[in-house]
């Protein structure tokens, strides 16, 4: 019974949805002004980070250096988004004038240098898929070196 239910809840839930659009609006005054708090929180604390593991680094292996890679990936991501918001400031009045929209296609308006600029750096997963990749790269090759100690210890010991 208790199996019945549960198909039943999640062909209820697949049957009862709404859109999910990928651009979303963050509220009217507080959301967009937290949202770029959090951007600049991140620009900082990846900042700091890079700037530790560059000066004091804790090991030369290849693990290190992806890890590096993936947080210099994950600033350039954040520097672009940034930079995103701050157009988007400008040119969400010239779409929503022009009769474009966000969903559809970016420009069906005036093709100006703020909209290029914008749609240019809308490919934010052109740093994103490579920070991830470089920063799972560093997690398995932190997970063999940690599976090698755990293997060395375990060969003293008996």
């Amino acid at each position: 019974m208790k199996r019945h239910a549960f198909l039943l809840g999640c062909v209820f839930l697949l049957c009862w949805h709404t859109p999910a659009w990928a651009v979303q609006g963050h509220g009217v005054a507080e959301g967009p002004v937290v949202h770029l708090m959090a951007h600049l929180l991140l620009f900082v604390a990846l900042l700091l980070l890079l700037y530790v593991l560059h000066t004091r680094p804790p090991d030369t292996g290849l693990s290190w250096r992806s890890l590096k890679l993936s947080l210099l990936f994950f600033l350039l991501w954040d520097v672009d988004h940034l930079f995103i918001h701050w157009f988007a400031g400008g040119m969400y009045p010239d779409i929503k004038d022009s009769g474009a929209s966000l969903v559809g296609d970016y420009f069906v308006g005036s093709r100006t240098l703020l909209n290029l600029i914008y749609y240019w750096g809308r490919f934010d997963h052109l740093l994103c898929v490579p920070a991830l990749w470089f920063f799972t790269s560093a997690l398995r090759d932190f997970s063999e070196v940690i599976e090698k100690r755990r293997h060395n210890r375990a060969g003293q010991v008996s």
